[in-house]
C-alpha cells in the first residue's frame, strides 16, 4: 500500500511540474520579419490609406460586397425556369385581386391560391407593403412585393445563398 501511495505521489508531482512547466515564457519563433504583425485596419484618407506602422491595408468596398453574396441567388435550369413562369402571371392575378388589403395573412393565402406550398412561403410586412417570396414545387421562388396601394412587383429567380426565398432588409 505504501509503494501505491508513493508511486501516485510521483506522478501527480510530474503532471503539476508540466503543467507549471508549460506556463513559462514561449519560445522565440524565427521570423524574416523584424516588424510587429498588423494590428489593425490602416486609416484612410478620402481614397488613399494612410500608411502607419502597424495595421493592415485592406480594401473596404470589397469587404462590403463580399458581405452580401448571402443576398444572391443561386441560378435555375431552363426547365425550371419555365416551369416557375407558369405562377407568374395567376399570382399577379391573385395578389393585385387583394387591392389596399393587403397583408401577410391575405398575400400568404392568394400566393398559396395559385398552387405555392403554405409552408414554402415567406412574407415580410415593411410598413409599405408585404414583400414575400414561396418556393415552387418544380424548385425555385416566385418573389416581390405589394404595396400598400395595390401594386404588385413579381420575380422569379432561385432561392438565395443564406436559404429560402426571401432574403432579410439588413441582415
Amino acid at each position: 500500500m505504501g509503494k501505491t501511495r508513493w508511486s501516485v505521489g510521483l506522478t501527480l508531482t510530474a503532471v503539476s511540474a508540466l503543467a507549471v512547466a508549460g506556463c513559462g515564457a514561449p519560445a522565440t519563433v524565427r521570423s524574416e520579419s523584424t516588424s510587429p504583425p498588423p494590428t489593425a485596419a490602416c486609416p484612410s484618407a478620402g481614397t488613399e490609406p494612410m500608411p502607419d506602422g502597424n495595421c493592415a491595408f485592406y480594401d473596404g468596398d470589397a469587404a462590403m460586397a463580399a458581405n452580401e453574396t448571402y443576398r444572391q441567388r443561386r441560378s435555375l435550369s431552363p426547365e425550371v425556369k419555365m416551369l416557375l413562369e407558369g405562377y407568374i402571371e395567376p399570382a399577379r392575378a391573385a395578389l393585385t385581386s387583394l387591392g389596399t388589403q393587403a397583408n401577410p395573412a391575405k398575400v400568404s393565402q392568394a400566393l398559396e391560391s395559385v398552387g405555392l406550398n403554405k409552408s414554402e412561403i415567406q412574407t415580410d410586412d415593411i410598413g409599405s407593403g408585404v414583400r414575400f417570396g414561396a418556393a415552387a414545387p418544380s424548385g425555385g421562388c416566385v418573389h416581390g412585393y405589394v404595396s400598400l396601394e395595390g401594386e404588385v412587383g413579381i420575380a422569379l429567380g432561385g432561392s438565395i445563398m443564406d436559404g429560402g426565398c426571401l432574403e432579410m432588409i439588413g441582415h
